[in-house]
């Protein structure tokens, strides 16, 4: 163990030893089911955790956004914990302060195992392992094949001769120690590590592999164990054993594949020069995750079905723990989610008006329903020194945080730039055009900006791409204020046109968002604008928030209550 320093920085390491890394290696960072992370030669520090700060980012919630740190000095490579919280385990020991590290030390940090290591002179872990791609392959009268489960049942079985009684104690304890490590709250990883281990020591084969499914559903090797004999030679599995285990959920026992002529075909595993193999599915309640491969070649004895029995029974146990393990982990992901949402919504809705602004001679009424937990409708009301008032309402494509994000950066433009006091249609072009700099072209906005005069009763409006605003006279006409170009940052720099009324006392402007004329009942019927039009019309005279009130009765009316299917907003503008 190494000291830190007196400024909690990582100290000078101690005299070297065999193994040390090097700065003139390449240093790869394995982490299970995932390609190794090269590290190196530059630069000489690596912070690793979930914050996109850091060098090596791993999204994993056991981790602290700043977890740890490699480092080299003088040749040696250090590690220090950046005060997580779930700590951080070199060799299965807490690391206090700074620790020197050799190839092949494992740290695990909250829960997640990583692995240290040159690069190998010949192939990595990855290349080591390939599954050879080949016609259908028969296979040797040799073969035995099971399906998984019902070798795990005892529906098979032989009778052991009492000179084995003492290996199948050993099994047995075998098996204890690894279902004790099942309900213990241990790492996958290191599990799978564990057995591995256990195995090779039991079995004595010359190569064993574990393999995972990736998130691509893509097998990947997370445990590889070869005889000082073979190691760094790559381990190329049957596609037909593979498919057996991963489609068929079958365990197979191979025994002198090379002694039977009808093998021409199985040149994979001819090729391999194994005499005995075995290979039984990851598989817990039908569901195959991944697969655990042994060999050996002619001078060990063959593997037994026991043998294969063993094996199976033990992969269930993984398997189970693994599933297991992935949801817990998609649990504690997905909460964490939720509360990166639930936090947003909180900033996005101090975005919003936290209340009406009061203008002589006028009523304004705004709302907004978010369908998720982050809107991608937006509206609000900005004043400008000449007395005027901008009103806007829009709406961004998709749902979710990139448009809740795109609505922070709109109302960040309307704050910066109302005081200019421009034109509706120099104001839209303007904030397209910024827009348009910085955002993906699958994402645009749709807005109406209303330039309200309350001296005079007149507003001036532009329509970028939304749906059309709705006049409603206190004389009974009906006006819609239609586009003028496209949506925002769709074209940027494209001018936008403009248009202008005046509002007579008692004329409803009505502004909202697809999300509620879009809205459909059981029968597939739109709410439409005919829907607000037959809510204002039944409260005519009454305050603006009862006429939003009654929208939106009407609006769960038609719907019969279903969840939102998207965000709404509406809002409304009245000259008293």
């Amino acid at each position: 163990m190494v000291a830190a320093n007196e400024n909690g920085k990582i100290g000078e390491a101690a005299a070297s030893i065999v193994g040390v890394i090097t700065p003139m290696s390449r240093l790869l960072l394995y982490l299970p089911g995932q390609t190794p992370r090269m590290l190196g030669p530059e630069p000489l520090s690596w912070r690793i955790g979930r914050s996109a700060q850091n060098e090596v980012v791993i999204e994993d919630p056991s981790l602290s956004r700043h977890h740890a740190r490699l480092e080299f000095q003088d040749g040696k490579l250090l590690v220090e914990d950046l005060g997580s919280l779930n700590g951080t385990m070199v060799n299965g020991e807490r690391l206090q302060g700074v620790h020197l590290l050799k190839a092949g030390d494992q740290l695990v940090l909250g829960t997640v195992l990583l692995t240290l290591g040159e690069e190998p002179t010949s192939t990595t872990m990855m290349s080591a392992v390939q599954i050879e791609k080949s016609p259908k392959e028969e296979l040797s009268s040799g073969t035995m094949v099971f399906r998984a489960a019902e070798l795990r049942s005892g529906s098979y079985g032989t009778v052991h001769p009492e000179n084995q009684a003492k290996r199948w104690l050993d099994a047995l304890a075998m098996v204890s120690d690894l279902t004790l490590e099942l309900v213990q709250d241990v790492a996958t990883e290191i599990l799978l590590d564990h057995l591995m281990e256990r195995l090779f020591q039991f079995f004595e084969p010359d190569r064993s592999v574990v393999m995972l499914k990736d998130l691509t559903g893509e097998l990947q090797p997370v445990v590889v164990r070869t005889n000082e004999f073979l190691q760094g030679k790559p381990i190329k599995l049957s596609q037909t054993l593979v498919e057996a285990a991963m489609e068929r959920r079958e365990a197979l026992l191979v025994n002198n594949a090379f002694d039977d002529p009808r093998t021409s075909a199985a040149q994979s595993i001819v090729r391999s020069g194994m005499a005995t193999i075995m290979v039984t599915p990851l598989e817990h309640e039908g569901q195959v995750i991944g697969l655990i491969y042994m060999d050996a070649k002619a001078y060990r004895e063959p593997f037994t079905e026991d043998d294969l029995r063993l094996v199976t029974a033990l992969a269930h146990i993984a398997a189970a723990k693994i599933r297991t393990a992935r949801l817990v982990e998609e649990v504690q992901k997905k909460k964490a989610m939720d509360q990166e949402l639930a936090m947003a919504r909180q900033i996005q809705q101090k975005l919003l008006p936290e209340k009406d602004p009061i203008v002589s001679g006028w009523e304004l009424y705004g709302s907004n329903e978010a369908s998720r937990q982050v809107s991608g409708d937006l509206y609000g009301y900005w004043p400008r020194p000449d007395g005027k008032m901008y009103v806007a309402i829009a709406d961004v494509s998709g749902k979710g945080m990139g448009p809740g994000l795109m609505m922070a950066a709109f109302t960040a433009y309307m704050n910066a730039w109302a005081e200019i006091m421009l034109a509706p249609s120099e104001l839209a072009s303007r904030i397209s055009s910024a827009l348009g700099l910085h955002t993906a072209k699958n994402r645009f906005i749709t807005a109406i900006f209303i330039l309200v005069d309350p001296a005079t009763g007149t507003i001036q409006f532009t329509n970028a791409g939304h749906n059309p605003g709705l006049l409603l006279r206190a004389n009974g006409v009906e006006e819609e204020l239609g586009s003028h170009g496209m949506p925002l940052a769709m074209l940027a720099g494209t001018p936008y046109g403009q248009d202008e009324r005046t509002l007579a006392v008692g004329d409803v402007l009505a502004l909202y968002t697809d999300g509620i004329t879009e809205a459909q009942n059981p029968a597939g019927i739109d709410f439409d604008m005919v829907g607000i039009r037959n809510a204002v019309t039944a409260s005519k005279g009454k305050p603006l928030p009862i006429v939003g009130e009654e929208i939106h009765r009407s609006l769960d009316r038609h719907t019969r209550g279903a969840p939102l299917a998207d965000d709404r907003t509406l809002v409304l503008v009245r000259r008293r």
